[in-house]
């Protein structure tokens, strides 16, 4: 009985000393993965596109080159931005699961196959809010 009165007390200290360390059991006034700077996306044109065609992004917070769009669970890296408020790239056939600042990935690629997807952009200042493409067959 004794050593469940020791463990017990152990675990009450523990989850005091949690909750009393800076930043515990406060809300944040930041969400998380949203941190100042992110991009952030307005519209998606054309919403509805087949492999091979050009998509527009509008929006803010792009990086002037190297933006990744992520499509779903794959990522098309090294879109430069088409204007301080727009990115524009080419539906490929094909994504990378490598997400950016990846060192070394070794994976198959993502095919692009009908269906809706959510598009993204991630930029070293964080990612966007996603928007839908549905992706349809030639």
């Amino acid at each position: 009985m004794r050593a469940l009165t020791i463990f017990s007390l152990a675990v009450l200290s523990l989850a005091a000393a949690l909750l009393a360390a800076p930043g515990c059991g406060r809300q944040s006034t930041r969400s998380p993965g949203s941190p100042s700077g992110a991009p952030a996306l307005i519209s998606i044109t054309p919403s509805q596109a087949a492999v091979g065609d050009a998509i527009t992004l509008r929006g803010s917070g792009f990086a002037a080159a190297d933006n990744a769009i992520k499509i779903g669970e794959g990522y098309l890296h090294g879109v430069a931005a088409a204007g301080m408020a727009s990115l524009t790239f080419t539906l490929p056939p094909a994504l990378t699961p490598c997400p950016p600042g990846t060192q070394a990935c070794i994976a198959l690629a993502l095919l692009v196959t009908p269906g809706e997807y959510q598009v993204s952009v991630v930029t070293p200042k964080g990612a966007s809010n996603a928007l839908t493409l549905r992706v349809v067959g030639k």
